[in-house]
């Protein structure tokens, strides 16, 4: 990932998530050429982002079992600015897996946008 965005804030539900998080980095989330929604988590939070914004938005199906995430590809993403959107990180394994399936597409950049993330995790994101 080329940026991690969180911020510690006091939230109620995903919903309020999305709402915080809208309003704290709508000027940043501008700055890319798509919105990549982790489904189904993320769906409450990227509703926020998707009536206030008019950036194109590609959903993205996790296929997790109990010993691997499965990230599929979602299209032609190359040279693209892409920002993703998660309900939060917890290992960083998922969001490692979707840094590497970017990085695969050859994204431009690609900037995780969560509402959650333990301070410890963002290195291991960034070297992704």
């Amino acid at each position: 990932m080329s940026r991690v965005l969180m911020t510690q804030f006091d939230f109620i539900d995903r919903a309020d998530a999305g709402q915080k998080m809208l309003a704290t980095f709508k000027p940043e989330i501008l700055e890319h050429d798509v919105i990549v929604v982790v489904l189904p988590a993320a769906v409450e939070i990227a509703l926020a982002f998707a009536t206030e914004m008019t950036l194109p938005m590609r959903d993205l199906n996790i296929i997790r079992t109990r010993t691997e995430v499965s990230i599929p590809r979602i299209g032609d993403l190359a040279g693209l600015k892409v920002a993703v959107i998660d309900d939060g990180v917890e290992s960083g394994s998922t969001a490692m897996a979707i840094g590497a399936m970017l990085r695969g597409a050859s994204v431009q950049t690609a900037t995780l946008v969560v509402p959650v993330c333990p301070k410890s995790v963002v290195p291991h994101l960034l070297a992704v």
